[in-house]
C-alpha cells in the first residue's frame, strides 16, 4: 500500500485499484494489507473516490440520505466516449435515474408500487415456483459426476423466477441476461472506448426491450408485476407514469437476479471449501438459513455501493468536500472486528451475522432480499438433499467478472462424488 497524505487529513493510496487483476482475484488479501484501523477513509486516485471501510461510518452513510445522495449509485465509472452517448439517447436510453439512484421525494414514490409487488405475501407465494425451478434445473444435471454450477443453477433459477414474475416471454431470457452483462460492466466496470460503443448498443436495446414490454401489457395484461404496475397507472397516470415502470422494471431485471447468482456461487464456495461446512448442512438443513447470511457478511454478492456528498461533511475524523464521491466497502464492513468477532474466519453459528449490511440500509434497502434469500436456500437446501458428498472440483481458478459493484465466480465446478473414497 502506497499512501500520501491528502488536503483535509484524508490519506491517498495510490495503489488500491478495485478493477485490477490483483484485486478481482482475492479483494480480501488486498483488505488485509490496508491498515484499516488507522485510516478508516481513503482517497482512491484510480477511481476518484473515498473509500470508506468501516461498519458504523457506512451505516452512518446509509442513514443519512440528505448529506449523503445515492445520485452516483449507478452513473458509469470511468466517462463515456461521445459516440457512447449518443448511441444510448438515439437508441431512446433516456439517462433518467432508477430507483437505487433517487433520493426522496422522488424515490419514495417509486419504490412503493415496487414493494407491494415484492411483498414477502407474494415471495411466499413464490416458494413453489422457485422449488420445483431449482428442482427442474438440477435433474439436467443428474447423473453427471463434475458440472458447472454457475451455468447449470446460479445463473438460471434467479434469471428465470424474475422474468417470469415481470411476464417476460421465456423465449427472451437468454438475451435479457446477455443485457444484464453488458449493463454492469457500463456502470461499474472500465470498459475500453471500443467496448463502451457494442455495450452502448446493447444497453439502448435492453431499455427499449423493458419500454416495449410495457405497451405489450397495455394491451395484454397478465397475472405479473408489469401488470400490477399498470393497475396502478391506470387508476390515477400521475402515480405512476409508464415510462418509470419500464424504470422499475430496468432495475428489478438487473438487480432481481445478477447479485443472486453471485450469492448462490459465492455460499456454495464458502460451503465447500471446508467439508465440514457442507457436512454440517446436509446434516442439519435447518443451518441454511444462517450460512446465507454468514455469507452475504463474509463474502457479499453485492461488495460496493456508492454515494456523493451534497455538501460538506465530517466522516471518521475526514473532511469531506461538497461533491467527494464514496466507495462503501461493504465487503470491509462485514469484516469489522468491532462488530464481527474473529471477522475473518466463516462461522455458519455466528449469532449476529444477519447484522451485516450486504443488502444496504434505510430507505435504499434492498427489495428483492426476501426472495434472494428465499432462491439461495432453497438452491443449497437441494443441492444438500442430492449431493451431500458434493466437493470442489480440484485445480480451478476462479474468475469474477471486472466490476466493483458485483462479484461471485463466473464458473465453479462441483464434483457430485469425491474422487477419493474417504473424502
Amino acid at each position: 500500500m502506497t499512501t500520501t497524505t491528502a488536503a483535509h487529513g484524508c490519506p491517498v493510496d495510490e495503489s488500491f485499484d478495485p478493477l485490477s487483476s490483483a484485486f478481482l482475484a482475492d479483494p480480501y488479501s488486498v483488505m488485509a494489507a490496508m491498515p484499516l484501523n488507522e485510516a478508516p477513509v481513503v482517497f482512491a486516485p484510480s477511481i476518484g473516490y473515498y473509500v470508506i471501510t468501516r461498519y458504523a461510518d457506512i451505516e452512518k452513510v446509509f442513514g443519512d440520505p440528505d448529506t449523503y445522495s445515492a445520485a452516483v449509485a449507478q452513473v458509469p465509472l470511468v466517462p463515456l466516449v461521445a459516440e457512447a452517448q449518443r448511441i444510448l439517447l438515439a437508441g431512446g436510453h433516456k439517462p433518467q435515474p432508477t430507483m437505487v439512484s433517487l433520493d426522496e421525494p422522488a424515490h419514495a414514490r417509486l419504490r412503493k408500487p415496487a414493494a407491494h409487488a415484492l411483498s414477502m405475501k407474494r415471495v411466499t407465494a413464490m416458494i413453489p415456483a422457485v422449488e420445483a425451478t431449482t428442482a427442474r434445473l438440477l435433474d439436467s444435471v443428474r447423473e453427471a459426476e463434475e458440472f458447472d454450477l454457475v451455468a447449470a443453477l446460479a445463473f438460471p433459477l434467479p434469471a428465470n423466477i424474475v422474468f417470469s414474475l415481470m411476464g417476460v416471454p421465456e423465449r427472451d431470457y437468454p438475451q435479457l441476461k446477455q443485457w444484464c452483462g453488458y449493463r454492469a460492466e457500463l456502470s461499474w466496470g472500465r470498459p475500453a472506448p471500443q467496448a463502451q460503443v457494442e455495450i452502448a448498443t446493447s444497453i439502448a436495446a435492453y431499455r427499449r426491450y423493458m419500454r416495449d414490454l410495457v405497451d405489450v401489457k397495455v394491451r395484454e395484461p397478465g397475472d405479473d408485476l408489469t401488470s400490477d404496475l399498470l393497475a396502478i397507472h391506470a387508476e390515477g397516470p400521475e402515480r405512476l407514469a409508464l415510462d418509470e415502470i419500464s424504470s422499475i422494471l430496468f432495475s428489478l431485471s438487473f438487480a432481481g437476479h445478477e447479485t443472486t447468482t453471485g450469492l448462490i456461487g459465492n455460499t456454495v464456495r464458502r460451503l465447500l471449501e471446508d467439508p465440514q461446512r457442507w457436512s454440517a448442512v446436509v446434516a442439519r438443513p435447518e443451518l441454511i438459513p444462517a450460512a446465507v447470511e454468514e455469507t452475504l457478511r463474509y463474502d457479499p454478492s453485492v461488495p460496493v455501493w456508492r454515494r456523493v456528498t451534497t455538501r460538506s461533511a465530517t466522516l471518521a475524523g475526514v473532511e469531506l468536500p461538497e461533491g467527494a464521491r464514496l466507495f462503501l466497502w461493504l465487503a470491509a464492513a462485514g469484516r469489522d472486528a468491532t462488530v464481527f468477532p474473529g471477522p475473518d474466519q466463516f462461522d455458519i453459528h455466528r449469532p449476529n451475522a444477519d447484522q451485516h449490511l450486504a443488502f444496504g440500509k434505510g430507505m435504499h434497502y434492498c427489495l428483492g432480499a426476501n426472495l434472494g434469500k428465499l432462491e439461495v436456500q432453497t438452491a443449497v437446501a437441494q443441492l444438500a438433499r442430492r449431493y451431500p458428498r458434493l466437493r470442489l472440483a480440484p485445480d480451478q481458478k476462479l474468475t469474477f467478472h471486472p466490476n466493483i459493484s458485483f462479484r461471485g465466480p463466473q464458473v465453479l465446478n462441483v464434483r457430485t462424488r469425491p474422487a477419493d473414497p474417504a473424502a
